[in-house]
């Protein structure tokens, strides 16, 4: 959990970051040349009616001119020579060669225009925000139009306008001050030679104007900007939802891959593939649910392959005793004498203990072989718990009696362990013991380096050293003296073993020093 949000958490982060820095690169860089040609378009008539005013006159009057004319631009025009241009080489050389210049610093946008034909360079400056900009610009603009209708004859003005209107490159018109297509909600603001400025939100700029006090009003527009400057918040949020998408992208897809490869070896497993195991790299952030299902895989497949043995073992074994039980059934059909009639009998109960043994130990083994079982963990001293677990089952037993023998001087070993189980475990091992011994059967127990053990020894024939390990196997049997013979269903070992291991620990045997076998069982004390 904690790799999957560390990994979103960092995807995201560095969208944020990136979308932060293409917020401050991206108009520098990508819109650099579509505001170009905004500004060019927009200012081109601008600077073409100042220009138009000064080269009409003899350079000599030019100061005068920009001096007049500075009152229809509220934020400045100035006549600047070559080394008066606070420009850098690059701006220099695009003046060199006809271009519009513009910078930008904390109040003002300035644009800068070499005059034709001549040394000399025109600077303009405008409000910073937009709406401001416009403003006065058209104030500049209706100013200087105006000034041009009172040069010329009135019938003269629809083709100024015409003319005029090429070069701003928008529609331009004189209206009427009762035309009814002028905004009637602005109209007192237009009467009051206010510029009033229509679409402003829409990026369609519509300028009103009235013209030097006079009945007609000066109406430029719609002027578009360019399609990426009317929409750029829109194309700014369409940016960070697909940065947004390719980070979740990038986040999900492996996780989608692992996901995947779940789905197919569930399926494999679940159409009974039991070898099925997913293989997912050291860094994946499904690694531990990956680890979860191996396990889980690994459980059913051993689970399975239990079941598998344990069911042909208990058919194997069943068929003896069943054997025998038909076999004296069919004797006692046919006149026997009563002796042999009662050792039939005697010998068919024989044969169904036996049966009800296998079924029970199987089902033990099953049972603890299947699954965990939850421990009752009690701390008791290991002496004189083995102690009362001989008084309680000495008449369990026949033949050889086990004695305790106490190996540790220390009588008050303390150990932590499951009463029933261990208990279980232990009767396992005395049984086993009793039905090899010959003379005698000793139980010991001692503690060592925090492992705590119980050792079951007979005087029998002893375990061969290449049968040891097998022996704890379900129904293993050996071919000499620990056989079906000597009784048992071959499952006691195997529940020993299941013990043990339950408990942390293992179980194991020896030879003994009299010659027969030493079951040893060990566990942690804690």
């Amino acid at each position: 959990m904690a790799r999957l949000f560390i990994t979103l958490y960092g995807i995201l982060f560095i969208t944020g970051a990136l979308f932060v820095l293409g917020i401050v690169w991206l108009p520098e860089m990508a819109l650099k040349g579509t505001i170009r040609d905004y500004y060019e378009r927009s200012m081109f008539g601008v600077f073409g009616l100042v220009e138009d005013r000064l080269l009409s006159q003899p350079q000599s009057e030019w100061p005068q001119t920009v001096n007049a004319l500075k009152a229809n631009f509220k934020s400045g025009l100035a006549l600047m020579a070559y080394d008066q241009l606070p420009l850098d080489d690059d701006e220099l050389s695009a003046l060199a060669l006809g271009k519009f210049v513009f910078t930008d610093d904390d109040d003002l946008t300035r644009f800068y225009k070499q005059i034709p034909d001549s040394d000399r360079y025109l600077m303009l400056a405008l409000g910073k925000s937009r709406e401001q900009r416009e403003v006065e610009e058209v104030e500049g603009i209706v100013q200087l139009i105006g000034e041009l209708f009172l040069q010329r004859d009135r019938e003269e003005w629809p083709q100024i306008l015409q003319t005029l209107g090429k070069r701003f490159k928008m529609p331009l018109k004189l209206l009427p001050l009762d035309d009814p297509s002028l905004p009637a909600d602005r109209l007192a603001d237009i009467k009051a030679g206010k510029v009033v400025v229509l679409g402003f939100e829409e990026s369609r700029d519509t300028y009103y104007a009235r013209v030097h006090g006079s009945e007609l009003v000066f109406r430029a527009g719609p002027y578009e900007a360019p399609f990426v400057l009317r929409n750029f918040n829109t194309i700014l949020l369409i940016l960070f939802a697909l940065l947004v998408a390719l980070a979740v992208y990038l986040w999900v897809r492996p996780v989608w891959r692992e996901l995947s490869r779940f789905d197919q070896g569930v399926t494999r497993l679940g159409a009974g593939d039991l070898n099925t195991r997913l293989i997912v790299s050291n860094g994946a952030a499904l690694k531990t649910l990956a680890e979860t299902f191996n396990g889980m895989a690994r459980r059913i497949q051993k689970l399975i392959q239990s079941h598998r043995d344990l069911t042909g073992a208990v058919s194997h074994e069943l068929r003896t005793p069943i054997a025998r039980l038909r076999f004296r059934i069919d004797m006692l059909e046919d006149p026997l004498g009563e002796e042999d009639r009662k050792r039939h009998i005697t010998a068919m109960r024989k044969d169904i203990l036996e049966l009800e043994e296998l079924v029970s130990e199987s089902l033990s083994y099953s049972r603890l072989d299947r699954e965990r079982p939850e421990l009752v963990m009690d701390t008791v001293y290991l002496q004189d718990w083995l102690q009362a677990l001989l008084i309680e089952t000495e008449d369990d037993y026949d033949g050889v009696k086990p004695e305790l023998v106490t190996e540790s001087q220390d009588s008050q070993l303390q150990v932590t362990v499951d009463s029933k189980l261990m208990g279980r475990a232990v009767k396992n091992l005395l049984r086993n013991g009793q039905r090899h011994a010959r003379q005698r059967l000793i139980v010991s127990a001692d503690c060592q380096q925090g492992m705590a053990t119980i050792v079951v020894e007979d005087d029998g024939s002893g375990v061969p050293e290449k049968e040891r390990h097998r022996i704890f196997e379900p129904f293993a049997r050996l071919d000499t003296a620990r056989d079906r013979e000597s009784g048992g269903v071959g499952l006691g070992l195997a529940i020993v073993q299941q013990i043990a291991r339950w408990h942390g620990g293992q179980a194991w045997v020896e030879d003994a020093a009299s010659g027969g076998a030493r079951f040893i069982i060990s566990w942690p004390v804690s």
